[in-house]
């Protein structure tokens, strides 16, 4: 059942440290948040809009002084390796320089693959606030902020415990729905004190973190990705580093909009992987081979360094005939140059969320001599790919295409001289202002 009345949801952060305990509060009651007082570093309050994925609420029933209990659920969850990654996404907006507005990912992390260990107590008895009561040290929570100035990562839960400063409180909006157990009302409160009761809605909630704690993030590029219409997509992340690492990953189409990946193990516009020291992953799409063609690009933020690639294979009857992979790029470019014939594909996208790009295609003869040019415009976050010979006007030519903007862009390049047999070629990303023929 559901109904339209407004339920808040609260947290009360416990964080322990040797030989004392110290308890933050972060209470999101109508746009206030309440932080302990001994705070000591300026700390940065980011309001994260109404997500995409739902917060779930499992009562546990009450405990020995008649508080209700929950198990917690953060987002659209996925259980691999023996962990749960669980995903919250939306937009934000902060009054903190930089962080004005942009796109939020919030992963959540546990190991097991069964009900969340993250629980919940009621502040008081018939409360609808609840506060963070168990949190096994090997749960996480990170959350990341895309803004136009960059991308910053903070840890809000790190081994089981709250950093200093960093607190985060949730708030059920207009609809929730209840199941599981009947209740009545269906509230936060109901829900609590019977077993197997469940309240779940898209959630908003206060985020805090002491400046200075945001961690060194890794951003990757791909280029292309493809699906359907013949093609399939495996993506690659190897952590070699020894510490976790957790990437996060948007995708995104030719107009810029965010586009569902039917990889095997989840479907979204967003995943978030988190890997232990020396773990990978490697995953394909699943979408049938069937038309229509799908492509886009994607970005990736990851919390240390990893490898990161793609490939890309193409099927003829159902069998595979062909396939290449690429490289993530780790910094956009304004120049490229790379071998070219008529049959040569490349990608092109612009990772800015705000600023247009305009690109210049140049193709060369093998001596030089300047074949043609096109220019075109990518809106924000927006891609293309096209075979060299085609996009210009080509019908024969070997030499080098040259790729240029003022503003940062990504591109790749694939030689299909003998297509459907096919290869990557060398990146062909330029130092900013390396001087190429006019």
């Amino acid at each position: 059942m559901s109904t339209a009345i407004r339920i808040w949801g609260f947290a009360l952060s416990s964080v322990r440290r040797p030989r004392r305990t110290v308890w933050q509060i972060a209470l999101y009651l109508l746009g206030a948040l309440l932080v302990a007082p001994f705070a000591q570093a300026v700390t940065i309050t980011v309001n994260l809009g109404q997500s995409a994925q739902n917060e779930t609420l499992t009562g546990i029933g009450p405990n020995s002084t008649g508080l209700g209990q929950y198990y917690l659920t953060f987002g659209t969850c996925t259980a691999s390796g023996g962990s749960t990654t669980c995903v919250l996404t939306g937009s934000f907006t902060s009054s903190a320089a930089g962080l004005t507005s942009g796109t939020y990912t919030l992963v959540t992390t546990y190991v097991g693959t069964g009900t969340s260990p993250l629980q919940g107590t009621q502040t008081t008895p018939g409360a609808i606030t609840w506060y963070f009561s168990t949190v096994p040290a090997t749960s996480t929570m990170t959350l990341t902020l895309v803004a136009s100035s960059g991308t910053t990562v903070v840890p809000i839960l790190a081994g089981g415990q709250f950093p200093s400063g960093a607190g985060i409180g949730f708030a059920f909006g207009a609809q929730v729905t209840c199941g599981g157990t009947p209740v009545s009302p269906c509230s936060v409160a109901s829900v609590g004190v019977v077993a197997g009761a469940t309240i779940m809605g898209p959630p908003t909630a206060l985020a805090t973190f002491d400046s200075g704690s945001e961690q060194t993030s890794d951003k990757y590029y791909f280029s292309d990705f493809a699906f359907s219409g013949g093609y399939q997509t495996t993506l690659t992340y190897v952590n070699y580093s020894p510490q976790t690492v957790t990437c996060t990953t948007n995708f995104y189409g030719d107009n810029g909009a965010p586009v569902a990946m039917p990889f095997s193990d989840q479907t979204g516009s967003t995943r978030s992987d988190t890997m232990a020291p020396g773990g990978s992953i490697h995953v394909v799409t699943a979408a049938p081979l069937a038309p229509p063609y799908v492509q886009g690009w994607a970005q990736a933020t990851c919390t240390g360094p990893v490898q990161a690639g793609l490939l890309y294979r193409y099927f003829v009857n159902g069998a595979p005939v062909g396939e290449a992979s690429v490289n993530a790029e780790s910094a956009a470019t304004t120049e490229f140059a790379t071998f070219a014939q008529t049959a040569t594909g490349i990608a092109y996208a612009n990772p800015s969320g705000t600023v247009s790009a305009t690109i210049t295609v140049e193709v060369y003869t093998t001596t030089g001599g300047l074949l043609g040019s096109k220019v075109i415009t990518l809106g924000p976050l927006q891609h293309g790919a096209a075979n060299v010979g085609p996009l210009l006007g080509l019908t024969n030519f070997t030499g080098f295409v040259k790729i240029s903007s003022p503003n940062p862009f990504i591109s790749l390049s694939l030689n299909a001289e003998a297509f459907p047999v096919f290869s990557s070629l060398p990146p062909g990303d330029l130092p900013p202002g390396t001087t190429i023929v006019p």
